[in-house]
């Protein structure tokens, strides 16, 4: 509980390249619900729109940077066909939206990362966030590691895709939003298809805990047809991702 006696709600974001636009979505509909989240984690691409939620973006603000020609390409992650990208763009807009370091943000967030020379999920919440944002989005094969502290990071879905554990502690309901539901069937026509779908069968092992750590857990199966660089359908994916949290919402007993 804080201050006022009312309950602390922690948001955690996954990773998922476009499917991230759901968070979005999600977002709005915990806004219809007068659910604001107090603190946020995320990865990778949650942990982009958790650090916007985090300095006070609404979703409306959020889907509007998504859709703005400039502002969209930090969701914008290059595919393998350009080979391995530097973080050059991104961290310019970053630094545009974003404060340089946590300590500066109106909410606290934890933004998971993998530690690439010590093999290990680790997480930062201190410091320089920029950095920390393009260490958690590091596709491997898409973006070159980022060194902090003289280690090499990459991104957090590796090892912790969901990272309810880094904030249960702090808050009293925490509301989980999952976008790589895994089907059982595919289409491999394609080396971007298949590294989706090699992605997600190893995201799929990182979920057992962390998602039985979330009071609410969203993760809509429907968004298994979706795929990580369906960044032009922006609209379509926060609608599917507004939709499926009002569905959970009202299904977990919260009133919107």
């Amino acid at each position: 509980m804080d201050a006022m006696g009312k309950r602390i709600i922690g948001l955690t974001l996954s990773g998922g390249g476009a499917r991230g636009y759901a968070h979005i979505g999600v977002l709005k509909a915990l806004e219809e619900a007068q659910m604001f989240p107090k603190i946020v984690s995320g990865t990778s691409m949650g942990a982009i729109i958790g650090a916007l939620i985090a300095n006070g973006y609404s979703a409306s603000d959020i889907g509007a940077m998504a859709k703005n020609r400039r502002h969209g390409k930090i969701f914008h992650i290059r595919g393998v066909w350009d080979g391995i990208s530097s973080h050059k763009h991104v961290k310019t807009i970053l630094e545009a939206l974003l404060p340089t370091k946590f300590e500066d943000l109106k909410l606290p967030i934890y933004v998971s990362t993998t530690n690439l020379d010590r093999a290990q999920h680790e997480v930062f919440s201190k410091g320089n966030l920029i950095d920390a944002i393009l260490a958690s989005i590091s596709i491997p094969l898409v973006f070159k590691p980022i060194f902090i502290n003289g280690y090499r990071y990459a991104d957090g879905g590796l090892v912790k895709n969901l990272p309810a554990s880094s904030i249960r502690q702090h808050c009293d309901v925490l509301i989980g939003s999952h976008v790589n539901h895994l089907n059982e069937g595919f289409k491999a026509n394609n080396v971007i298809n298949l590294l989706d779908r090699c992605m997600r069968i190893a995201i799929a092992n990182t979920l057992s805990h962390d998602k039985t750590l979330c009071d609410i857990y969203i993760d809509p199966k429907g968004g298994g047809s979706y795929g990580v660089f369906d960044f032009s359908i922006v609209d379509e994916i926060i609608d599917f991702g507004y939709q499926a949290a009002k569905k959970e919402l009202i299904s977990s007993g919260s009133e919107l």
